[in-house]
């Protein structure tokens, strides 16, 4: 909760300087193409590979994932512009690990996800000098595709080790975006300095496990999540178009 009031006191400051900020003589392009990193702070719902509760793994928070991102935008003028925005992420962490010891095997826990945002909407931007401060409000879809594995260590005093197991999801489903940032701007080039968002998803996944994992899920089943998650970018940006 308190996470999603500072969100929502940074949206709203981003929105009072947009309104209240001095407008500069800076000429907007028509186009404006944006690509750089992306890290997404996924830890703000559950895997939706795990669905059994009574299991400790399902509790367990998600961690964040690296990604990349790439926006379009056509400028209406210096203050409105329609934006395509593209988000992927992956990665293989691992959630828990036990180490392996003479006598007893180890355990490995790993969350392997692959998470892309497809999003469309209006975006707002206020000149300030070489600054451009601005928000957006986007909507589209989302497909993830996340598992969890559970691999065994053999142990050197051990006799052999249990069959490695899997619980594996996969589903589209809707997305809200919304969010700001700040970019320096030089001529046609650019660098977004910060992009901060927040992301609603809810995503109907088809969800499957291995024979030894049958405790952990009924062979396969549909589950509906939601999430929210918070989103982190930084790169370039180009403008191009007379306008």
């Amino acid at each position: 909760m308190k996470k999603k009031m500072l969100f929502g006191l940074l949206v709203v400051g981003l929105i009072v300087c947009l309104t209240s900020a001095p407008a500069q003589a800076q000429d907007t392009s028509k186009f404006s193409l944006f690509g750089g990193y992306s890290y997404l702070l996924d830890n703000l719902g559950t895997n939706i590979a795990c669905t059994n509760s009574n299991i400790d793994w399902c509790g367990l928070g998600k961690p964040g994932y690296h990604g990349y991102t790439a926006a379009f935008v056509y400028n209406f003028n210096n203050h409105i512009g329609l934006e395509a925005n593209f988000s992927g992420h992956n990665g293989s962490p691992v959630l828990l690990s036990y180490p392996v010891t003479s006598t007893d095997n180890g355990e490995i826990l790993k969350a392997p996800s692959d998470v892309y945002t497809y999003t469309f909407g209006p975006k707002l931007t206020q000149p300030v000098g070489n600054f451009a401060l601005f928000t957006h409000v986007l909507v589209g879809v989302m497909h993830a595709h996340e598992g969890l594995a559970d691999m065994c260590v053999l142990s050197t005093g051990s006799e052999g080790c249990f069959t490695n197991a899997f619980s594996s999801a996969h589903g589209t489903g809707m997305a809200f975006k919304t969010g700001g940032g700040v970019d320096w701007n030089h001529g046609r080039w650019g660098i977004r300095i910060l992009e901060v968002d927040y992301i609603h998803s809810s995503v109907n996944a088809t969800v499957a496990c291995s024979n030894n994992f049958d405790f952990f899920c009924s062979q396969p089943e549909t589950r509906s999540t939601t999430a929210n998650n918070f989103e982190l970018s930084t790169g370039i940006t180009v403008h191009f178009g007379g306008k």
